[in-house]
């Protein structure tokens, strides 16, 4: 009997380094697991994040987004909208990579780019004309949007190449799955979640409320 149990815990040993080795390297978005139980409830708002809007807003929206999400650009342009001709006081919004590259092979990549251009003071205007053009998500396009906004190239190019955001991003996604996140556009506003393309009338709705019982 003390040898059958040798042999089960040697199996099982080995079964964990294989899962150590092989699941570090799969990309981002193929071992997505989602559980019904998350780890955590709330995502976390740190430094790494970018921001728009006051950080004393009544209404924070965090946003778990996918550049080849159409869904996740319908969402984009709302809120900013929402934001500048509504609530420019009262609501900030938060942006978070989730990138499923099995189902969009360039989303990490533009992830990448949209932080390459927050190192230069410039990811929320790089963020839009990702998703305005997520059509043709790509090096050239990549390129041409840093061009338009005035970023240092060799700086971008860089940035770009060296994949220097790779871990911001991976943070992102794992707390994501953490979050059980299981689609995007998924929103958390002021910790509420909701899944997928929230219309502007049902947003402008909950931020008002939010607002409207904070004042």
């Amino acid at each position: 009997m003390k040898y059958f149990w040798h042999f089960v815990i040697s199996i099982g040993v080995l079964a964990l380094i294989m899962f150590a080795f092989f699941g570090a390297s799969l990309p981002f978005g193929n071992h997505i697991t989602y559980t019904d139980q998350p780890v955590v409830t709330e995502p976390s708002i740190t430094f790494i994040d970018p921001v728009i809007g006051s950080a004393t807003a009544k209404a924070t929206v965090v946003v778990y987004g996918d550049y080849g999400c159409d869904s996740c650009a319908t969402l984009d342009a709302t809120l900013v909208n929402l934001l500048a001709d509504d609530y420019p006081n009262d609501l900030r919004i938060v942006w978070k990579d989730m990138p499923n590259t099995s189902q969009h092979p360039e989303a990490l990549n533009a992830a990448i780019a949209a932080r390459c251009a927050g190192d230069q003071g410039k990811f929320w205007e790089y963020n839009a004309q990702l998703l305005i053009n997520q059509a043709s998500l790509g090096a050239e396009l990549y390129n041409t949007i840093a061009i338009q906004l005035g970023l240092k190239s060799s700086t971008f190019a860089s940035c770009l190449s060296q994949q220097t955001p790779a871990p911001l991003v991976q943070q992102t996604y794992e707390e994501g799955l953490a979050l059980g996140v299981s689609a995007t556009p998924t929103i958390f506003i002021n910790g509420t979640r909701y899944t997928g393309a929230v219309d502007k009338g049902t947003l402008k709705t909950i931020i008002r409320q939010i607002v409207v019982s904070k004042t």
